[in-house]
């Protein structure tokens, strides 16, 4: 069930903003005058803005948020003007600093309330679970991680990035030219090459940094039936992946684990990357554009195919449209190595973010909140791969909610994007230029041949969704 934010014009030209979770019944009520109130004496009134979210709290946020703005805003918003709404946003932003530098009256107790209500804006979060409440498989809802998150204490000045949303290495100044990148990543939804899995991942992390992935830790935790065979083939795997990004297997662990159902394995990279150099996650800026190479969710793909190629078969896939869906995770790939690394090499980029778990919607959302902008996206530059497509109608799945490994999003300054796009595509992989960052008052928006709409937050990626629900 969705939630609603609406704004209705009413017969004097004003606007009434409300949010609900039954659209057509609210807008209806309103209209016959059986909602007591603002619009009871302003009929007739005209629906001119929905949007929805996934949970009230977020609807309410909007609305909240809305109801602060200026006439010329919501305009903007109506008419889908984002250019117009960024630049209204700025100059609101300028005018609000000019008055907290030279204050004519003192700001009442607790801020002005266009502060209270910027202080507002919907998380871009990809879940929310109650307290006390099951969570369901796979990542944290945001929600949830950025409250756990406010309790670490940053006590270290070495330190230069720590944990956040949306930011998925660490940066250390550990003294020396050079500064030192971690990551850790465990590999939970494959059991086949899961080896193989771990070190990429990890690296393509390593990578968005604009770093070079160099040491490598596993961590291998086995069911209590494993056999020897298998541990050897998950060590096999490890070495070639090692082997082909040149990386040192340097050290981990491996044990028998009680209560597990499958194998495990947690890896940890580490790289450098020159002072310089370094690609921060929050680096990006209102007006860069937006690159996504290859294309979304060939991870998912590959990941259902290996893990649920038979059910696939049930569902009408092909065997031979099963097999070829396999070897995605090989080619196209799910390194982005080699991207992020010619792009870095031809342009100033400003931001990186290889989508993963929740797909290609949840990296916007975290891309989004990590550099405190909003996101317009244009809904027919995504490619989806022909498999890709074809596995997730069978199964009645949204690809930009698949395990995305094996895209990259890049934030470069516009004047810089046919540059990045050209070196990317001159390294052998293909890229497109699909939006751009804007304003955090936005939103996270898709616009396509259906008009605008709220870029959707799964509360988890389609994968787990599939092999978790019955047969």
């Amino acid at each position: 069930m969705g939630f609603y934010v609406y704004m209705l014009r009413c017969a004097d030209a004003s606007y009434y903003v409300g949010h609900t979770d039954k659209l057509e019944r609210r807008v209806s009520a309103h209209e016959r005058g059986e909602i007591p109130g603002y619009t009871h004496t302003r009929r007739p009134i005209r629906l001119v803005f929905a949007d929805e979210f996934p949970t009230r709290e977020e609807a309410l946020a909007r609305e909240r948020q809305i109801k602060g703005w200026s006439r010329a805003k919501k305009d903007a918003l109506i008419r889908g003007n984002w250019g117009r709404l960024q630049r209204l946003t700025f100059s609101s932003q300028r005018k609000r600093a000019r008055t907290r530098a030279h204050p004519s009256t003192p700001p009442p107790a607790g801020g002005s309330a266009q502060d209270s209500l910027a202080s507002r804006t919907p998380s871009t979060g990809s879940g929310r679970t109650e307290p006390g409440g099951r969570i369901p498989a796979g990542k944290l809802p945001n929600e949830l991680l950025a409250s756990l998150l406010k309790r670490v204490e940053r006590r270290d000045p070495r330190v230069i990035i720590g944990p956040g949303i949306g930011r998925d290495a660490a940066v250390i100044d550990a003294g020396g030219p050079k500064l030192l990148i971690a990551k850790s990543d465990p590999i939970t939804f494959a059991s086949d090459m899961i080896g193989w899995y771990a070190v990429h991942v990890s690296a393509n992390d390593i990578a968005c940094t604009g770093a070079t992935p160099q040491w490598f830790l596993a961590s291998i935790l086995l069911p209590e039936d494993a056999d020897a065979s298998l541990v050897e083939s998950v060590f096999d795997q490890l070495i070639e992946a090692c082997r082909d990004l040149d990386i040192e297997l340097v050290g981990g662990h491996t044990e028998v684990t009680l209560g597990l159902m499958r194998p495990i394995v947690a890896g940890a990279m580490l790289g450098m990357v020159e002072r310089d150099r370094l690609v921060r996650p929050d680096g990006g800026r209102p007006g860069d554009a937006l690159i996504l190479t290859k294309g979304i969710a060939i991870e998912g793909t590959g990941v259902l195919a290996r893990e649920a190629g038979e059910r696939l078969r049930r569902l009408g896939v092909e065997a031979e449209e099963i097999e070829a869906a396999k070897g995605y995770i090989v080619d196209p790939g799910i390194s982005v190595i080699k991207e992020a690394r010619a792009a870095c090499e031809a342009a100033q980029v400003h931001a990186m973010h290889d989508p993963t778990e929740g797909g290609l919607a949840t990296a916007l959302h975290e891309m989004a909140e990590a550099n405190h902008c909003g996101v317009v996206v244009q809904e027919d530059t995504i490619e989806v791969l022909p498999l890709t497509r074809r596995l997730c109608e069978a199964a009645e799945l949204d690809p930009m909610g698949l395990l995305g490994s094996g895209a990259l999003l890049l934030a470069v300054a516009e004047a810089d994007c046919a540059e990045a796009l050209r070196a990317i595509e001159v390294a052998g992989v293909p890229a497109h230029r699909i939006g751009v960052l804007v304003s955090a008052e936005v939103g996270v928006i898709m616009e396509g041949k259906g008009g605008r709409s709220y870029v959707r937050r799964f509360p988890r990626d389609e994968v787990a969704r599939f092999l978790t629900q019955p047969d």
